[in-house]
């Protein structure tokens, strides 16, 4: 009997070190995350060059160019730790090539959220820092107005007194990146997987603050107060869809 019962803790031993070298080796397997990247207006497709639209205010406008930054995109997990991503992606939303872009690397497993960056961190955004690809020369901030580039370019018409009128969204300038973030939960088990982050265009406009173009400014570069008004509305501009 007593055999038994010391064969019995022998194996329980030898099988909890077993577990326990299981788990000391643990390594989740990297992933190649694709992020793709949508553009609507209160659930709606955005089409361009197409005056349709309504923001919180009431102003009828159409978009003409949606071209921004993202970047220090990160994924939280408690079990995992952080994953964080060096890259700056260019997005122009009327491009569908340059509205999909890879993170590589990424460690399978449950995450809790999401972080990122609307703009350019201030180490990163100076004059020059980014290849000279037409986009990047696009996307230049004036080194008269402390350069580095555009972190946000939404232009468009509206109509002011029944005539169209043209509006520039322009964000840049270190205080004016915007921070955002998704509180939800989402496994990443497969090899290729992808999220989509969807943009609503109509949330520049309100939360906290409904932006009116006729009132309070069509031309935000420059205007520290209506580039503060735009970058807090922004905070979140975008959501994370299910597949």
């Amino acid at each position: 009997m007593r055999l038994l019962f010391y064969a019995f803790l022998v194996a329980l031993v030898i099988t909890l070190l077993g577990a326990c070298n299981k788990n000391d080796n643990f390594f989740p397997e990297k992933i190649k995350l694709t992020v793709k990247l949508n553009h609507v207006i209160d659930g709606n497709p955005l089409v361009f060059d197409t005056l349709v639209f309504f923001n919180e205010a009431g102003n009828n406008y159409e978009i003409t160019r949606l071209e921004y930054y993202i970047s220090n995109i990160k994924l939280h997990s408690d079990f995992l730790g952080d994953y964080e991503s060096n890259d700056i992606i260019y997005v122009d939303a009327a491009n569908p090539e340059s509205c999909s872009f890879t993170l590589n690397n990424v460690p399978s497993g449950k995450y809790n959220s999401i972080s990122y960056t609307i703009g350019i961190d201030s180490i990163r955004n100076v004059s020059y820092y980014l290849p000279n690809t037409n986009e990047n020369i696009g996307m230049a901030w004036p080194d008269g107005m402390g350069g580095g580039y555009h972190f946000l370019k939404l232009e468009g018409h509206y109509l002011y007194n029944t005539v169209s009128t043209g509006f520039a969204i322009h964000l840049g300038s270190n205080p004016f990146q915007v921070n955002g973030s998704f509180n939800q939960e989402f496994m990443l088990g497969y090899n290729p997987y992808q999220i989509k982050m969807e943009m609503n265009v109509n949330e520049w406009f309100k939360n906290p603050i409904t932006y009116n173009l006729q009132t309070d400014g069509n031309y935000t570069m420059g205007s520290a107060l209506l580039m503060n008004k735009i970058r807090v509305n922004g905070h979140d501009v975008f959501t994370l869809k299910n597949n």
